[in-house]
Formats: C-alpha cells, structure tokens, sequence
C-alpha cells in the first residue's frame, strides 16, 4: 500500500491524499478507489478482456 500514491497522478492522487482514513486494508482502499474512478462495467469489460487473452497455436510469445 506505501507504492500505491507513486502510481497516481493528476485528479486520482489529489483524491487520496483528502481521504480521511477510510480504508485500513488494501481491499477495502481498491474498492473505494474503483468506485470513484471507474464505472462497474468498465471494470467488468477490462477484467474480462485481461482473463481472456489467449495465445493462439503457433503464435510466438512477441506475436501474442
């Protein structure tokens, strides 16, 4: 969780840091920040794509 401000910028960091101390795990911090920045379909249509990449027969690792 100490990494985690390093990633932000711009509006999303500035969020954070106005936070009073909502979250005291690190679920608990991603829900809330998911909630903010991004819509649950959203998140549902990258997760999705992410667990469905799939490298094809015969492609190379650089292909894929």
């Amino acid at each position: 969780m100490k990494a985690f401000p390093f990633s932000l910028d711009g509006a999303a960091k500035d969020w954070l840091y106005l936070q009073p101390a909502l979250f005291n795990t690190w679920g608990d911090m991603k829900r809330i920040f998911l909630e903010k920045f991004f819509l649950a379909s959203r998140t549902t249509s990258i997760r999705k794509e992410i667990c469905g990449i799939r490298q094809n027969t015969g492609e190379t690792l650089h292909e894929y």
